[in-house]
C-alpha cells in the first residue's frame, strides 16, 4: 500500500482489532464461546479509493462516504471516494470486530456517509492546560466516533499558552508555567498533524477583542489605562497590525481553512473606564461599547483577515454580536446561546454552527432536566439542528459542536466528563435526520461506551452493564 496516510491507518486498525483489550486472551476466556453466527477473524481487506492522493485535502467539502462489505469468511471490501473515507470504514470495521474478534452475523454491508460535514468537539487549554499526549488522546477519541473538527480554544483570560516564533513573549509570559505549559511550535504542527491522519481538522481559536490574555505578553496591544489590562485596544491601530502579523505566522501552522476568533461576552466598560479610549471614542462619533465593537470587527475585515486566505468564525450570542455585516462574506457564527437565534444570524448572512445545547459542562444543556447525571446525553442527542428553520435555511447550517470548557476540567476527568456525551452528539451530526429513537441510541451507545473503556478511555457509563473492562 504507497499511500502512507491509508498505511499509517491500516496498521492502526489492525492493531486496534487484533492487538486491543477487547482481543486479548483474558478477554476472550471471559466470552461466550463461540459468539452466535460468526465468522471467522478478519483476514483480508480489499481497499479501492476512487480518487486517491498522496496528500488529500481535508476541508468542508471532503467526501467522507464509504461502503464496506464484509464476507461469511471474514474478508472484508472498502471503496470510498477519498482516503478519508477509508478511515471512517476502517474505524466501523474496529467497531464490528474489536469486541469479540471476528465478525458476528456476515455477511454485512455498511452504506455511509455523514449528515453533516462539520462534526466538532470545543477543547479549552487556557483554563487548565492539557499535554500534547492528551490531546492527541482527545483526537483518537474523536475519531472513535467519526467527529471530524477540533475546535481548539487555545489561549483565554487565565493563560495564553500558544507558542509562536514572530512573538515568543506571549507565551513565555503568558503560559502558566513556560516552557512546561506551553506548546512550541512544533507542538503544534504535531497535533496538527496527528489530527490529520485521523481525518480531523484542527481549527485554532484566539479570542478577540476580550477574554484573552494578550496583554501579558504585549501590553502595548491592550487598554493600558483601563479597568481591564487583557482587552484589546480597538483604537490602537498597532493591534491591527500585530494580529495579521501574529495570524499570518499561525495560518502557515494551522493549514485548516476555518480560523476562529471568538468575539463573546466582551465586557464594554473595559472601553468607558479608559480616559484614552472613550475620548477617541468621542472624537470619532462611536457612542457606546457596541459600536466600538462593530468598528473592530469592520478593522479585522478591513486590516486583518485579507491575505490569510481564511473564512472567519466568531462565536455568536444572542445579542447578535459580533454583527455579521461587519465580518467578512462567508463568515460563519457558532451559535452557543440560544437554538432559536439561528434564523437571525442566518437571514443576516451568515452560515451557523450549532453548539449551544452541547456544552458539556453544562447539568442542563439546552434546557434539558434530568435526575440523574448519566442520562444528560438523551437531552443532547434529541436535539435536532433544523428545527424552527426554514428549508432555505436550512441550507446554511455547517453542522454543530459539543464544547468542553474547562474551568472545572483538567485531563484527570475529560474523558468521563466529556467523552460519552460528545459520543452522543456525534451521532446525532452524522446519522440521517430520521434517526431519533433514544432507546435504540441508548443501546448503541452503552455498547461505544465498552468499547471505548476497552481502548483504555474513561468514558462515563450511562445504565447499568457489564463491560469486560470492568474485569481486565
Amino acid at each position: 500500500m504507497s499511500n502512507t496516510l491509508l498505511s499509517d491507518a491500516f496498521q492502526r486498525y489492525s492493531e486496534a482489532i487484533a492487538g486491543g483489550m477487547g482481543c486479548s486472551d483474558a478477554a476472550r476466556s471471559l466470552r461466550e464461546s463461540p459468539p452466535p453466527q460468526a465468522a471467522a477473524e478478519v483476514s483480508t481487506c480489499t481497499i479501492k479509493v476512487s480518487s486517491p492522493s498522496n496528500s488529500p485535502s481535508l476541508n468542508v467539502d471532503t467526501d467522507e462516504s464509504y461502503d464496506l462489505s464484509i464476507g461469511e469468511d471474514g474478508s472484508c471490501k472498502i471503496t470510498a471516494t477519498t482516503e478519508f473515507g477509508v478511515i471512517h470504514a476502517l474505524e466501523s470495521l474496529s467497531h464490528l470486530a474489536g469486541e469479540s474478534c471476528s465478525i458476528e452475523n456476515a455477511p454485512i454491508k455498511i452504506s455511509d456517509m455523514p449528515r453533516f460535514a462539520y462534526r466538532g468537539l470545543m477543547i479549552d487549554s487556557a483554563r487548565h492546560f492539557l499535554p500534547v499526549h492528551f490531546i492527541e488522546h482527545i483526537i483518537d477519541t474523536m475519531a472513535a466516533s467519526k467527529l471530524n473538527v477540533l475546535h481548539w480554544h487555545i489561549s483565554d483570560t487565565e493563560s495564553f499558552p500558544s507558542g509562536s516564533d514572530l512573538f515568543p513573549e506571549l507565551a513565555e509570559k503568558g503560559a502558566y508555567s513556560y516552557p512546561d505549559a506551553s506548546y512550541s511550535v512544533q507542538d503544534l504542527k504535531g497535533i496538527v498533524s496527528y489530527a490529520y491522519n485521523r481525518g480531523i481538522r484542527v481549527m485554532p481559536e484566539w479570542d478577540v477583542p476580550g477574554h484573552g490574555s494578550w496583554g501579558k505578553g504585549k501590553p502595548e496591544v491592550t487598554i493600558l489605562d483601563g479597568s481591564c489590562s487583557n482587552t484589546l485596544d480597538p483604537t490602537n491601530p498597532d493591534v491591527y497590525t500585530f494580529l495579521h502579523s501574529f495570524l499570518t505566522e499561525m495560518a502557515d501552522i494551522f493549514p485548516d481553512a476555518n480560523l476562529f476568533l471568538g468575539g463573546d461576552e466582551v465586557d464594554t466598560s473595559c472601553f468607558t473606564s479608559s480616559p484614552t479610549v472613550s475620548k477617541w471614542m468621542d472624537d470619532n462619533s462611536i457612542e457606546d461599547g457596541v459600536a466600538l465593537q462593530s468598528y473592530f470587527w469592520q478593522q479585522v475585515t478591513a486590516q486583518v483577515m485579507p491575505g490569510l486566505n481564511k473564512t472567519l468564525g466568531v462565536w455568536m450570542a444572542d445579542d447578535g454580536i459580533p454583527y455579521p455585516e461587519d465580518l467578512p462574506e462567508g463568515s460563519f457564527g457558532n451559535v452557543w446561546q440560544s437554538q432559536s437565534m439561528m434564523p437571525t444570524v442566518i437571514d443576516r448572512g451568515a452560515d451557523v454552527v450549532l453548539s449551544g445545547p452541547w456544552y458539556l459542562d453544562q447539568q442542563q444543556p439546552g434546557g434539558f432536566q434530568t435526575y440523574a447525571l448519566q442520562a444528560i446525553w438523551q437531552g443532547m442527542y434529541q436535539v435536532e439542528p433544523f428545527d424552527g428553520l426554514s428549508e432555505s435555511q436550512q441550507g446554511s447550517v455547517l453542522g454543530g459542536e459539543a464544547c468542553m470548557w474547562a474551568e472545572g476540567v483538567n485531563a484527570m476527568d475529560f474523558d468521563a466528563i466529556a467523552v460519552t456525551k460528545a459520543a452522543a452528539v456525534a451521532e446525532r451530526l452524522w446519522a440521517e435526520q430520521t434517526v431519533v429513537d433514544v432507546d435504540d441510541a441508548q443501546d448503541r451507545l452503552m455498547e461505544h461506551v465498552c468499547r471505548l473503556n476497552m481502548r483504555g478511555v474513561a468514558a462515563e457509563a450511562i445504565a447499568q452493564n457489564f463491560c469486560l473492562s470492568d474485569v481486565l
